[in-house]
């Protein structure tokens, strides 16, 4: 579908005309339409470009606009000519500084079919109803405002209130029950909580330590905790005792071979990473869908340190329905210089993003990025370097 603005004000004046005089269900007041018609040609104005619909905003201020009137004809209904026209309009205010956009519409449908189905569709394209105004159009005419915000850029939040995860809990109906997903969400969900829902908690005490755990735990550390993390390790990288750096069955490289003994459910337990991280962020992305109908991404995420660099930070080590990485190679810098070898990671940025907000002691495992457009698919496990192209190994 193919979205274009009309700079004309007569032809904007001749398309409102055309479109809103077969819609009478909704437009059926000649003196309300006729109003219409006279406005649109002093507006923003983005049309289909077969005419099968049209757009037009009214800004009320440097921050905010309005979708002053849409049509659509009744025989192109239902087939995305609406939901391109307000992503258009969206860009429109996102490229000039418009950080909110509203729209008014009937409050009180229940009689009334067609109008029902307005205030439906804006709320399935990300609008929120904010307040109902008995005598703005008269008593018999409640107005519904409703709102969305359309600024560029993009938002991040908890889920809050979840409780400690056990094995088998549903988490999908937790998230679903304490936030209202939209398309192109990414859900962001610690690597513990998966861990926890999948079984792969373990007891120190359940394991024996081998002379090697001894030996690698030192003075002071604990050779049960070692011997997990050998369990976990496909091989041992570099050794400063009792710090390990593993390669995990993953091909993750990483402390511990992810083997952590912080926020867990008791004492005297420590977490593993989950055997298939990319399978559990897949299954958690059909749930997601199974319940709320949205196409939502999701990463799943630990703590990694990295070589020449203090501290950590949270990377993917999972993911389902987001581009992983974008390949830049080819591409062209502003003064023509071609990118020979550029990617650039994006579900670790979306994680990093995420536990800004997450916070590392504040037991908010998932947190929800919105308004990002990274829909595609990739998996966590194909992020480490390649054995034939790391030049540390």
């Amino acid at each position: 579908m193919t979205i274009v603005p009309v700079a004309d004000p007569g032809e904007r004046s001749r398309l409102a005309e055309s479109i809103l005089h077969a819609l009478a269900d909704w437009f059926g007041i000649e003196e309300a339409t006729q109003s219409y018609i006279r406005e649109v040609a002093s507006l923003e104005t983005f049309a289909a470009e077969d005419g099968s619909g049209f757009l037009s905003l009214k800004r009320h201020s440097s921050r905010a606009a309005e979708i002053y009137v849409m049509g659509v004809l009744p025989a192109r209904h239902r087939q995305g000519v609406g939901t391109a026209l307000v992503e258009a309009a969206e860009s429109w205010c996102a490229a000039n500084g418009v950080d909110y956009l509203q729209v008014k519409t009937l409050a009180d449908t229940k009689a009334d079919e067609s109008y029902a189905r307005t205030p439906a569709f804006y709320e399935a394209v990300g609008f929120v109803p904010l307040e109902v105004f008995p005598g703005l159009w008269g008593p018999r005419n409640p107005a519904l405002v409703l709102v969305k915000r359309v600024a560029s850029g993009f938002t991040v939040f908890p889920v809050r209130g979840l409780p400690e995860l056990q094995e088998g809990d549903d988490l999908a109906a937790l998230v679903v029950e304490r936030v209202t997903l939209e398309d192109d969400d990414v859900v962001v969900v610690a690597q513990k909580a998966i861990s926890k829902l999948e079984g792969r908690v373990v007891r120190l005490d359940d394991a024996t330590p081998s002379k090697r755990a001894i030996e690698l735990a030192g003075d002071e550390g604990d050779p049960r905790r070692l011997e997990w993390i050998l369990r976990e390790a496909k091989r041992v990288v570099r050794v400063r005792a009792p710090l390990v750096i593993c390669e995990t069955r993953h091909g993750f490289i990483c402390a511990s071979a992810g083997v952590d003994q912080s926020n867990t459910p008791e004492a005297g337990t420590l977490v593993l990473l989950p055997l298939d991280p990319d399978a559990s962020a897949v299954k958690l992305r059909e749930e997601l869908r199974a319940r709320t109908g949205r196409d939502v991404g999701v990463i799943i995420t630990d703590s990694f340190g990295r070589p020449w660099r203090q501290g950590t930070t949270d990377v993917a080590i999972g993911a389902a329905g987001v581009q992983v990485m974008q390949d830049l190679s080819g591409g062209h810098d502003p003064i023509g210089y071609e990118l020979k070898a550029t990617f650039i990671t994006v579900a670790d940025e979306i994680a990093g993003a995420a536990q800004l907000v997450s916070g590392k002691l504040d037991r908010n495992p998932v947190t929800v990025v919105r308004g990002l457009h990274v829909r595609g698919e990739g998996r966590a496990t194909d992020i480490p370097v390649p054995p034939e192209r790391d030049l540390f190994r």
